[in-house]
């Protein structure tokens, strides 16, 4: 396939093409991937993750119009542009089917491996006028489709490429804020409902970017995430905050949030086993919170982990419930000890009969599954009331306490 130069190349000539033909006349640079590559490489070798590639690429090419172009820009990365003059109707239309592709799982290494795209697009002149600023939309819209979970598509935006080039420049200094002290912990009361006493604290991790101050949350986690680099600041936040609370004269329950991107890789026992011989704190009050709404991996394997983990004594718990595709599954099959309601479920109580409801039943499955449940984002008395008469055993909001900072590191950060 022609290169990324080549394809760089291919999106100036194109440019050079569509701008004289008249006012209106456009193109699209559609960028794909094959979603969680890696863990097909992990799960049934290069070879097998060649041969998909080669199925997708030739099945992409029976769908191309003439004129069109199909690039790689390595990696699993891939450019498809449609024909000079094609308008953003037939761009999308041309997008669907790459994504429609999916539809039918490839037969490789004699099994039948289902799998899906995520595409990211951008039209030439509304979404840029140059090779970067075209690609680098088309960049960010796919970071943004991919961050949906797989197989979705976004087209490129003024906000999303402006986050994007912003969480790039974040990359170089998030890989040092662990080894600065630019890293700290907040700690968010969780509070039992029915006596309104605290009985355990979530860490939530924080970053003072030397020369800006602090950054959003959402923002560098998300960046590390796509910079790789998620696993150290998962590793510095579970070391602190057992160091912290080992130290605490009252015993909590700690709760700290990790990646599902630890699963497939069976090291996160290891990991957590180490710190608590390290820290010295008591396995049965660390509680070790995945959001829903990241990909798990194989259920096999994602199970066997979990299972390790609370061998050693701790518990687990399925964070943003109600926000991913997936909850029923992973209560049937998971060993989880708590479930966090979504704060989207808890702003929704009382604006209509259908969402009491929805978290009535919540609750009611919870309890029949013996899994205990925590509430996100309690701001209102009637929040606190409903959850309360509805067996909701613990609750956390700006209602009954807000962040505070860890006194174990330092208060003074470069800013």
């Amino acid at each position: 396939m022609p290169n990324r130069l080549q394809s760089l190349e291919a999106i100036q000539s194109h440019i050079d093409r569509t701008k004289d033909l008249t006012k209106r006349a456009s193109f699209g640079v559609i960028r794909f991937n094959l979603d969680h590559l890696s863990f097909i490489n992990e799960r049934y070798g290069w070879d097998t993750a060649d041969l998909m590639l080669e199925e997708i690429i030739r099945r992409i090419n029976k769908l191309l119009p003439q004129e069109s172009f199909f690039g790689s820009m390595g990696g699993g990365n891939f450019v498809v542009l449609t024909p000079p003059g094609h308008t953003v109707v037939t761009t999308r239309s041309l997008m669907t089917s790459i994504l429609r592709t999916s539809d039918t799982p490839i037969a490789a290494a004699g099994m039948s491996l289902p799998f899906s795209l995520s595409v990211g697009w951008s039209m030439f002149p509304e979404d840029g006028k140059s090779v970067e600023d075209l690609l680098t939309g088309a960049k960010a819209a796919l970071a943004e489709a991919q961050r949906a979970g797989g197989g979705h598509e976004r087209r490129a935006t003024a906000e999303t490429t402006e986050l994007h080039l912003l969480s790039s420049s974040l990359e170089q200094d998030l890989a040092k804020a662990a080894e600065d002290n630019a890293l700290f912990l907040n700690w968010m009361p969780i509070v039992n409902t029915a006596t309104q006493k605290i009985v355990a604290h979530e860490a939530l991790l924080r970053w003072n970017r030397p020369g800006h101050g602090e950054v959003s949350p959402e923002l560098f986690i998300r960046c590390a995430e796509e910079a790789g680099m998620v696993e150290v600041l998962d590793t510095w936040s579970l070391r602190q905050a057992c160091k912290a609370a080992a130290y605490w004269e009252t015993p909590y329950r700690i709760c700290v949030n990790i990646s599902p991107v630890w699963l497939a890789s069976e090291r996160l026992s290891k990991l957590i086993a180490e710190i608590l011989q390290e820290t010295g704190l008591a396995p049965s009050r660390l509680q070790i919170e995945m959001s829903e709404s990241r990909f798990f991996g194989p259920e096999d394997i994602t199970f066997r982990e979990l299972a390790r983990v609370r061998a050693l004594g701790v518990r687990l718990a399925l964070d943003d419930f109600g926000s991913g595709h997936s909850s029923l599954e992973r209560l049937r099959f998971y060993p989880l000890d708590q479930i966090k309601l979504d704060r989207g479920f808890i702003k929704g109580l009382g604006e209509n009969d259908r969402a009491n409801e929805v978290m009535s039943a919540v609750l009611a499955l919870a309890r029949a599954l013996n899994i205990t449940t925590c509430a996100k984002g309690v701001e209102t008395e009637y929040q606190m009331a409903f959850l309360d008469a509805y067996g909701c055993e613990e609750v956390q909001g700006y209602l009954l306490g807000s962040p505070v900072r860890d006194q174990t590191q330092p208060t003074s950060q470069p800013i």
